[in-house]
């Protein structure tokens, strides 16, 4: 005889499966009304999620941080020249060369140490070499020695600006072949950089008034400096140095105009706004 099963009758096994799925049905309902319970609580005690993040966005501008760059720059007259000049020697052999450059330049040290009283610690040597000249064969591709050339290079250092074109044509008359160029700067560079920066400081608080001004707000203190950059931009007349070597043989007498330096300083400057 065959027992029939309906499906109201249950067995053991299947209610014990019935009351886990239950269970689990319970568990998961109560975690989640836990998680909703907690993110309430959160929203009720800031006054709404998004309340959260416009709390930190109004932090930073209740802090009032601008930041500005300031440039102070000024003018000024040079108080010295570095003088560049040279001889060069051309001979058959390097000894020939050199010895001959030696004479040539033992002249200029006469016009500068003798006749113009210069100091020894104002004149140095930049350059001195003996190197071959050579000529290509374009028959064979070959290179021939065809020579030797010596230079002595100096710079010069001379703080009597109005004399400067005369030292040239000195120097020139001497024997002077290579000249390389005047440039005209100030020793008193940390000086001149300390106004720069002040007028730097100034120029970028005038900056940060106007934007203050500009939001309804006023600038209260620096909260942060960094110096950019600074320096000077000295004056080079190259071209009066060829000048200087023609007038001198045509007679006439060098003239050299020194200009004035320009010297700059940059800041960038964080101020606190109320």
């Amino acid at each position: 005889m065959f027992e029939r099963k309906t499906t109201d009758s249950v067995t053991e096994t299947e209610r014990g499966q019935i009351g886990i799925q239950k269970g689990r049905k319970k568990w998961i309902l109560t975690a989640a009304l836990a998680v909703a319970v907690g993110i309430g609580a959160v929203i009720g005690a800031n006054g709404g999620l998004g309340n959260v993040y416009a709390a930190e966005e109004v932090g930073n501008v209740q802090k009032g941080i601008i930041t500005v760059s300031g440039k102070g720059e000024l003018q000024a007259s040079p108080d010295v020249a570095y003088i560049n000049v040279g001889v060069e020697t051309r001979a058959a052999t390097a000894k020939e060369a050199q010895a001959n450059n030696a004479t040539k330049f033992a002249a200029l040290q006469k016009v500068l140490f003798e006749k113009n009283k210069l100091a020894t610690k104002d004149v140095k040597t930049t350059n001195f070499n003996v190197q071959p000249q050579y000529t290509y064969n374009e028959k064979d591709g070959t290179n021939k020695v065809t020579g030797y050339v010596a230079t002595h290079s100096i710079q010069i250092t001379s703080r009597e600006l109005t004399t400067i074109g005369q030292l040239l044509d000195q120097l020139s008359t001497a024997g002077a072949n290579r000249m390389e160029g005047v440039q005209f700067d100030t020793e008193k560079q940390d000086q001149y950089e300390l106004q720069a920066l002040e007028k730097a400081m100034a120029n970028a608080k005038s900056k940060a008034e106007t934007l203050a001004k500009a939001a309804g707000k006023q600038v209260k203190e620096v909260v942060n400096v960094t110096q950019t950059s600074a320096g000077s931009v000295p004056i080079y007349n190259n071209r009066a140095m060829a000048e200087s070597a023609q007038s001198s043989a045509d007679g006439a007498g060098s003239v050299l105009q020194t200009g004035e330096i320009t010297l700059s300083a940059h800041v960038q400057v964080t101020y606190e706004m109320q």
